[in-house]
């Protein structure tokens, strides 16, 4: 049976949306906020961009296949990938514990990606008046 074009780009839209949080994921223990994982995500979608929620649905496949996980405190949710032992994709990464605090510093994308720096400054910096 062939795929639908709704379904190609739900897959295409999950393989970005995990691969931006396994490229911020640094240490076993860090999560990385809704916010910056949805901002990264839509400036890599590129011209068509992305809502909020098309990527909230994306994030509950993401759940549903167990290949994330969340923390909420307060208002704010986090996310971590889960690394399957054995597949190649972990790059050698343990799979972090479930009992790790989740981390609200700003995530620092790497320096190849133009559009992740600008958004990521955007992100950093204080608002007008702010001293």
């Amino acid at each position: 049976m062939p795929i639908s074009d709704k379904i190609r780009r739900q897959r295409k839209l999950d393989r970005l949306a995990f691969d931006t949080l396994v490229a911020h994921h640094t240490e076993p223990d860090s999560w990385m906020r809704w916010t910056d994982w949805f901002q990264l995500t839509k400036a890599k979608c590129g011209v068509l961009g992305l809502g909020h929620t098309t990527f909230s649905d994306c994030i509950k496949r993401l759940l549903d296949q167990e290949r994330i996980r969340r923390s909420q405190t307060d208002k704010n949710r986090f996310y971590q990938p889960i690394f399957v032992p054995g597949s190649g994709s972990s790059g050698g990464v343990k799979a972090p514990s479930a009992g790790s605090k989740p981390r609200s510093e700003p995530v620092v994308p790497p320096p190849s990606d133009k559009a992740a720096q600008a958004l990521a400054f955007l992100l950093n910096r204080k608002p007008p008046g702010v001293v």
